[in-house]
């Protein structure tokens, strides 16, 4: 795990007029007493990242603020620098005992990538990360963002494989196709799974791991490693489930088998498995994504995306009073690059019904 230290040596503090330099004595003297605080108990990863933003202002800075100035001022600044899970999984409560912390940091091919905090339950973690290009200034300079498609500059570098190892055995994969990158900073904060199920791993038994980052296109490249502590609740024990037996057929002969659903406070999943017929060719056979769009008892439409191995994530929530989601899986076809995809997929087959909120 990343020293707390340097969680807040990255934020920048020096316009606040009201902090003067420590000397050496004092720097030591606040550093012992916030070490102490820091240690004590914690529910959030966020609380944690604050903690350590005081950390750092007391190690190069004197106090002249209130504690709770101090303490609203770290948040802010953490906040700002960092995206946990909990901002992505919305919906999430600030005080909650399942968000795990990170904050680990390693540098390769001319990138920092800083794993925030991430969600874990028995098959599923939930990662939070920023990756920072060292090499530009901004996206939209380097010509990322360049309207011209001939002009703009590659971006698949930022597209990367994700491998969970423990005790030295591969246990899960993900990986990262989708990102934003946004034309005033070179930083992108977003999110990635890992699927353990093709492994057999149950996270709920895992205390320790290590998680690797490469590449996707350009495999001869540096790799990024991080020890994980798996260490706040893992949310199995709140996980409810709602066996399933759906069969479906794909344009291109794929069979689609969707065998469970399942919910708790990470998100709500579909378990779809795929069989492909002797001989298929994803380059000539291909003939399109799966959609999974559903229509609540409320008659708000949701849809269910490709997160990791077998799951597929609701892609927003639902009001607490939902009982039911009518799903209807169907394909949507690819078009000419440059072309946009249709909102929906054709029908494949019937709609079915999954219970929620149980």
């Amino acid at each position: 795990m990343r020293d707390l230290y340097e969680v807040f040596n990255d934020l920048n503090l020096e316009e606040e007029k009201d902090l003067e330099v420590m000397n050496d004595l004092e720097k030591q003297k606040w550093k012992k007493k916030l070490r102490k605080e820091i240690k004590k108990p914690v529910k959030t990863g966020r609380k944690v990242a604050v903690s350590a933003g005081c950390l750092g202002i007391a190690a190069g800075l004197f106090f002249t603020m209130s504690d709770s100035e101090v303490m609203a001022k770290a948040r802010k600044a953490v906040e700002d620098s960092y995206r946990s899970i909990a901002i992505w999984i919305i919906g999430t409560p600030r005080e909650n005992d399942y968000v795990q912390e990170v904050y680990g940091k390693d540098t390769a091919n001319g990138r920092e990538v800083i794993i925030v905090d991430m969600i874990a339950d028995e098959d599923l973690l939930q990662i939070s990360y920023k990756d920072r290009d060292l090499t530009i200034e901004n996206f939209e300079a380097a010509g990322y963002l360049d309207e011209d498609m001939e002009k703009r500059t590659d971006s698949m570098k930022y597209s990367l494989d994700a491998q969970l190892l423990v005790d030295g055995e591969i246990v899960g994969e993900g990986w990262i196709n989708s990102y934003n990158l946004r034309f005033n900073t070179n930083a992108i904060d977003n999110t990635f799974s890992i699927y353990t199920g093709d492994y057999g791993c149950d996270l709920s038994e895992v205390e320790e791991a290590e998680l690797i980052l490469k590449e996707r296109y350009y495999p001869d490249t540096e790799e990024w490693r991080f020890h994980l502590n798996l260490q706040k609740r893992n949310l199995k024990n709140t996980t409810r489930e709602q066996e399933l037996d759906e069969t479906y057929t794909m344009p291109d002969g794929r069979i689609i088998h969707i065998y469970k659903y399942a919910e708790n406070e990470g998100g709500r999943k579909l378990y779809v498995k795929t069989e492909k017929p002797e001989g298929w060719d994803p380059n000539e056979d291909w003939s399109g994504i799966l959609d999974l769009t559903g229509v609540t008892d409320k008659y708000r439409k949701v849809k269910f995306e490709h997160e990791a191995g077998d799951v597929y994530l609701i892609d927003r929530n639902i009001d607490s009073d939902t009982r039911s989601i009518a799903i209807t899986p169907g394909v949507i076809p690819l078009g000419k690059p440059g072309e946009s995809l249709p909102e929906d997929g054709t029908p494949i087959g019937e709609s079915f019904t999954i219970q929620v909120n149980n």
